[in-house]
């Protein structure tokens, strides 16, 4: 007697038969059996009202596309679904993420403008290595290294999140040569020995003390710290008793939405505690006495732009003697400032709030921490009094 062949198994995330049955008059139910993802087959089912069994079915097969995804996991990506669709879930990713409004936009943007027009037709599988290769080489030619290095870092987030979902077998980027260089337009330092000459010079600039930088650039000048977190400091985050700033928001400009504050930093690194030195615990001081929430605020006392800041800057600068530098110059004289005082390159990355030292190694040198050696340097390096000459 021949044996019968067993019933090959239902395949995960799949379901067998849907069976109806009317429960009462205009009132019924369709159930099957899923197969989850832990290999468990389990009873599904979904009740509506109507004429015939259709709305219940049609319930329970809306149910089926999104039981089983934890966590990282998107029913919706698959193999067959565009690069542009792709695209789509990958930023809805990181908005339930709580990426930064800012990175959103950046990523955004690259998408849109460079990688929707070129790739966003192709479905996942025909995303091959040699079809990114191209891509990339392309983009560097007419966009520049910067821009494809952008859309090289938003497709291994895209492709990454397919093969976590089981859309492809490896993330095709991984197979990318490297992208060489351009030519550096990162901000520069400045001087040391011009420190003090350069707070002389907007402390004494009455268009500066109108639009209110000059208190805003010491500041950030001795801390270090990004022009989004200066412009997002509030009273609350300031103990001048213990010499103590916590940077723990961003100021960013968000499409659709205006200036918005943001209730952490650019990455997680960014939330730090650090001491600061006797010249800012008297600057801070003085701007206390006439205090609204905001250290910082616009001249209308509201949360202020850092493109118009830096735009105010830009119109004065020249005017000065100091043609091309960014308000982000200050953090790398810190850098540089702390590197020459001898600190490690971790602890530089703590008062920045890097991540990665090397990152502030490579870049720059030029959370709570002990920052008080470095609050210390600073204070040795850029204290002297410009006005008297201490």
């Amino acid at each position: 007697m021949l044996s019968q062949m067993p019933r090959p198994r239902t395949a995960l995330g799949t379901y067998g038969v849907i069976h109806t049955q009317e429960l009462e008059a205009g009132k019924w139910r369709a159930r099957t059996l899923y197969r989850f993802q832990d290999g468990k087959r389990r009873q599904v089912e979904r009740i509506r009202e109507g004429k015939t069994s259709t709305k219940a079915v049609a319930a329970l097969k809306q149910a089926l596309t999104s039981i089983d995804v934890p966590g990282d996991s998107y029913a919706d990506v698959k193999a067959a679904m565009t690069v542009s669709a792709l695209a789509d879930t990958f930023l809805a990713s990181k908005l339930e993420a709580g990426k930064t409004i800012r990175t959103i936009d950046t990523y955004r943007h690259q998408i849109d403008k460079i990688i929707r027009p070129r790739l966003g037709d192709l479905q996942v599988s025909e995303a091959t290595p040699a079809r990114v290769q191209r891509f990339i080489t392309t983009v560097t030619k007419e966009n520049g290294p910067g821009a494809a290095k952008g859309c090289r870092s938003v497709l291994s987030g895209m492709f990454a999140m397919a093969v976590r979902n089981d859309a492809l077998k490896s993330n095709p980027v991984s197979a990318v040569e490297g992208i060489a260089k351009g030519p550096s337009r990162a901000a520069s330092a400045i001087p040391l020995d011009q420190v003090a000459s350069f707070r002389a010079a907007i402390r004494a600039d009455p268009e500066l003390q109108r639009l209110d930088i000059s208190d805003l650039f010491e500041f950030m000048l001795f801390t270090g710290c990004r022009i989004g977190e200066a412009l997002a400091l509030r009273w609350s985050h300031v103990n001048l008793d213990k010499a103590a700033v916590t940077f723990a928001a961003s100021v960013s400009r968000a499409k659709g939405q205006g200036l918005v504050l943001q209730e952490h930093g650019k990455t997680a690194s960014s939330s730090r505690t650090i001491t600061v030195s006797t010249e800012v615990v008297a600057l801070l001081r003085a701007r206390a006495r006439n205090r609204g929430d905001l250290v910082f605020p616009s001249m209308l006392g509201n949360l202020r732009d850092t493109s118009n800041t830096e735009a105010d800057w830009r119109l004065n600068r020249d005017r000065l003697g100091y043609p091309g530098l960014t308000s982000h110059a200050f953090r790398k004289t810190v850098a540089t400032a702390l590197d020459v005082g001898g600190l490690s390159a971790r602890a530089i990355a703590e008062y920045l709030g890097h991540k990665r030292p090397s990152m502030t190694q490579d870049v720059y040198m030029s959370r709570t921490t002990g920052s008080d050696a470095s609050a210390a340097q600073l204070h040795r390096m850029f204290g002297v009094n410009p006005e008297s000459g201490d």
